[in-house]
């Protein structure tokens, strides 16, 4: 394959104005390049109290070269800009710049599973997909995974990462060693993820699934770390997802825990939530959830949110959404400099609406 700065950028620019993923590159032997986006704006009063419109991006790659009929070259990258959920901004230096989301590639052994390495899509997503159903919510479950790990977004990516993925027959299984990288600085940290998912015919679909993740920072002196006390951070969860016709209900328990080197306590985050999605029709779904989470001998951050969502679907990929977020948390205090923690850019005692529009292709 050869194609020039100038040609890719052309075919970008066309792919852009399509409304689903494009194909820009494909050959004979099965090797492909396909274009990704996500274009959104937002208004809502979420980050101060004043109603104000912001926008979101993604764009990326996806490509795959044949070996032979069984083996394969893939990879991934998908960069965004202004990120809708606020974890994947916090560590930007400008949130308008673009930002790496994804950035991995790997071998597809076919049958026998994917092997991939560098900022991957973590197979932990399994479980944290449980409670990840609204477009306007952060997520919260495993929020400090980054004390020990800067370049961590909750345990859903972060650097220097191998990861085996594989399906056995009704089971879902994946792994990761985490290097980490001269941001890191990781001594050593790893994970794994099951799901099992179990067909009962017209009693619906349940899908339970559990993750652990655990990491130890090394300390180096290139080290990134906001506290250089964080040592070791543990997280584990349970949940499942059930399906019967139009509606999916989803329940999980998680923890993550940071110890410090001085001494100090660890930092217990426990999270309970629950969500309940019912897709009314092919053009309108609704959503509501529950969360309730609480730290112990940390930040002290608590939430109690209650959010209603409704989704208008223009097309298959694009939409419009709706939420309303009823509140009741409170902040939480950093304990290297007695600042205040928000959650998800705001103070979590306030209330918040979303209104959105999403266009993907």
């Amino acid at each position: 394959m050869k194609l020039t700065l100038k040609s890719l950028a052309t075919l970008t620019l066309l792919a852009t104005s399509a409304s689903h993923a494009a194909v820009i590159y494909q050959a004979n032997d099965g090797s492909n390049i396909d274009l990704y986006g996500r274009l959104g704006f937002n208004i809502s009063d979420k980050k101060t109290g004043d109603t104000s419109g912001d926008f979101d991006a993604r764009i990326g790659f996806s490509a795959r070269q044949a070996i032979n009929d069984k083996l394969a070259v893939i990879g991934f990258t998908q960069y965004q800009v202004n990120a809708a959920e606020y974890a994947n901004n916090i560590s930007a230096e400008d949130p308008d710049d673009f930002t790496a989301r994804y950035v991995w590639a790997g071998i597809d052994f076919s049958e026998y599973g994917k092997l991939t390495g560098g900022r991957v899509s973590s197979g932990l997503i399994m479980f944290t997909d449980i409670g990840d159903v609204f477009a306007s919510s952060d997520v919260a479950m495993a929020r400090q995974a980054n004390f020990v790990d800067p370049t961590a977004v909750q345990v859903f990516r972060q650097d220097g990462t191998i990861q085996y993925q594989n399906t056995f027959g009704n089971l879902d299984f994946s792994t990761a060693y985490i290097l980490g990288n001269n941001t890191s600085d990781l001594d050593y940290g790893y994970n794994a993820a099951l799901r099992y998912t179990l067909d009962m015919g017209e009693f619906g679909r349940l899908q339970p699934v559990i993750a652990g993740q655990t990491e130890k920072a090394s300390h180096d002196k290139t080290s990134a770390q906001s506290d250089d006390n964080a040592d070791k951070y543990t997280f584990y969860g349970i949940g499942t997802r059930y399906y019967l016709g139009d509606v999916m209900l989803g329940l999980l328990v998680a923890q993550d825990k940071v110890s410090y080197l001085d001494g100090s306590p660890d930092s217990t985050d426990t999270d309970y939530e629950a969500t309940l999605v019912w897709n009314v029709s092919p053009d309108w779904a609704l959503r509501t959830g529950y969360r309730h989470l609480k730290n112990e001998d940390g930040d002290s951050l608590k939430l109690r949110d209650t959010t209603f969502e409704a989704q208008y679907k223009l097309t298959v990929r694009s939409s419009v959404f709706a939420s309303y977020s009823w509140r009741n948390g409170e902040k939480g205090t950093k304990r290297t400099n007695g600042s205040d923690v928000s959650f998800g850019g705001s103070n979590p005692a306030d209330d918040y609406f979303h209104l959105g529009l999403r266009y993907e292709f």
